[in-house]
């Protein structure tokens, strides 16, 4: 078995990904880097309100919860028909 010696700069890149020195035997995972340039506010940070529940109700039209309302009560039927058939 070949023993390869590691220079004091990648020992020194051990430590601080790994916080403690690895030992001869031991299985190390492999580590990304850290991001040193890391930007914390969002790429879009224009400050808009979300809609509020009672907006989306308001701006749906009527037909959509009557038809909404028509399918649920199919799948509901459907759903007890096979029950039954059972």
């Amino acid at each position: 078995m070949e023993n390869v010696s590691m220079s004091s700069a990648r020992r020194l890149d051990g430590y601080r990904a790994y916080n403690r020195a690895a030992d001869a035997f031991e299985t190390v995972a492999w580590k990304a880097p850290q991001a040193n340039r890391f930007e914390s506010r969002a790429a879009n940070d224009a400050h808009t309100d979300a809609p509020t529940f009672r907006d989306v109700m308001n701006a749906m039209p009527g037909w959509v919860v009557v038809v909404g309302g028509g399918i649920a009560a199919a799948f509901m039927g459907a759903m007890l028909g096979g029950m039954l058939q059972v």
